[in-house]
């Protein structure tokens, strides 16, 4: 396997089903779940994974040595010298504001590498909100729409999660503006 010729959904299928082989299950969030659901309209530089295993960073970092990613110190990030993206591992739980995400809502994606295990599109949706809600970031804003227009959403657990969050106010813009063609 070269790792300089996979594309983001291969490498992070690589990263998910190495991991799993080592008893670690890990989830892809983030700007590169971003980049998977908009066939990379966005750019990332790094694929952010959350543990649900909650695996000592040793075990992580013996797991991923099998594919030739290193530490980058003592951090959460993990490099490869032939991979255009850093691996980078934040702290769980798996959440986005205050709504856990369960391994059952989790969703999968089949590459010619192996299968993704990666937030739901209305996840994706609700992770990009909450980082335009809270730092004004609108990019955040597009990348939302975005996924929001090319995939499915459950639009009453968008709504509910608005509300927990306490945007209930800015739910039926948001709605408006991406235009709601998948509606659950």
């Amino acid at each position: 396997m070269e790792i300089s010729r996979l594309s983001r959904a291969e490498m992070a299928a690589v990263v998910v089903e190495t991991l799993a082989a080592a008893g670690i299950h890990v989830v892809l969030v983030g700007g590169s779940c971003v980049c998977v659901y908009t066939n990379e309209r966005f750019a990332s530089f790094d694929l952010d994974f959350i543990d649900l295993t909650y695996a000592r960073r040793k075990a992580i970092a013996a797991a991923l040595a099998i594919i030739g990613f290193t530490p980058r110190g003592s951090t959460r990030y993990f490099a490869h010298k032939d991979s255009q993206w850093v691996l980078e591992f934040p702290s769980a739980p798996l959440a986005v504001g205050h709504e856990l995400i369960t391994e059952s809502q989790v969703a999968e994606l089949a590459t010619p590498a192996g299968t993704i295990k990666l937030l739901s599109p209305t996840d994706c949706v609700k992770d990009r909100l909450l980082n335009y809600y809270q730092y004004q970031d609108a990019q955040c804003l597009e990348q939302a729409k975005d996924v929001a227009r090319s995939h499915p959403i459950d639009w009453s657990s968008l709504e509910m999660w608005h509300a927990g969050e306490g945007h209930a106010d800015r739910f039926q813009a948001f709605k408006k503006q991406a235009g709601s063609p998948g509606q659950k």
